[in-house]
């Protein structure tokens, strides 16, 4: 995740959309105070040779609003005199309301707020191939999709089931979109992007040709919002 005060954009990284990579892209054009968050230690070394590191992310400290004020918080003005505050640990998948919550409402609702979503049925199965390669999970491809929700985006960019991103792209057309959000906020992108946790799934096969029915329609319940918002197809 990103939260560039030199861009004024929030970048909330879902999972298995190329949120690393993109994160290690954009992460070139970070000013100092930007908020990075760390990642794996393979895919941090990537980021280490182009000079950057995880940076700010760590007891973020802002005071509350007066809105924010909770009866504890209010007890405290009274009784201490000290403006309530929070400290918040940003990390990377970390849903839009706890962003929220850690960041203030004064720049989420002034900063550029995007994020990426993929094809449900596709990422289940990329998911499971990574769970496969590289945690060790030996596990049938059933009981990946009951032991990890194939919705487990949703969260990270709505609030209420409402969206609270200004801008969803696809990893479908991943570049595309990149470029575009890019451009409006005048960042400097070059089209390079690292092939981060690439080439760890053997099987090629179309996602179609792997998924049986039942399969199929477990992932199109568990994912029917993100279906309808987005306009998803097997």
């Amino acid at each position: 995740m990103i939260i560039s005060h030199k861009y004024k954009y929030i970048f909330l990284k879902t999972t298995k959309t190329a949120g690393t990579s993109i994160e290690i892209s954009l992460s070139r054009f970070c000013g100092s105070d930007d908020i990075i968050t760390p990642l794996t230690s393979v895919d941090e070394r990537i980021r280490q040779e182009l000079g950057v590191m995880p940076q700010n992310y760590e007891n973020y400290t802002r005071y509350l609003d007066p809105w924010e004020y909770r009866l504890e918080d209010i007890n405290r003005l009274i009784t201490e005199r000290k403006i309530p505050k929070i400290n918040t640990t940003f990390y990377n998948h970390m849903s839009a309301s706890r962003v929220k919550r850690g960041i203030g409402s004064k720049i989420w609702y002034s900063y550029y707020k995007f994020c990426f979503v993929r094809n449900p049925w596709d990422k289940a199965i990329s998911r499971y191939y990574w769970n496969m390669k590289k945690q060790g999970k030996i596990e049938t491809l059933d009981e990946s999709l009951q032991r990890n929700n194939p919705n487990d985006n949703f969260e990270i960019y709505t609030m209420k089931n409402r969206l609270a991103v200004d801008y969803v792209g696809k990893y479908e057309t991943l570049m595309e979109d990149l470029e575009k959000i890019s451009k409006k906020l005048n960042i400097p992108f070059d089209g390079w992007m690292p092939n981060a946790k690439g080439n760890v799934r053997n099987d090629k096969r179309h996602y179609s040709e792997v998924l049986n029915q039942e399969q199929r329609e477990f992932i199109r319940k568990k994912c029917q919002q993100e279906i309808s918002l987005f306009g998803y197809e097997f």
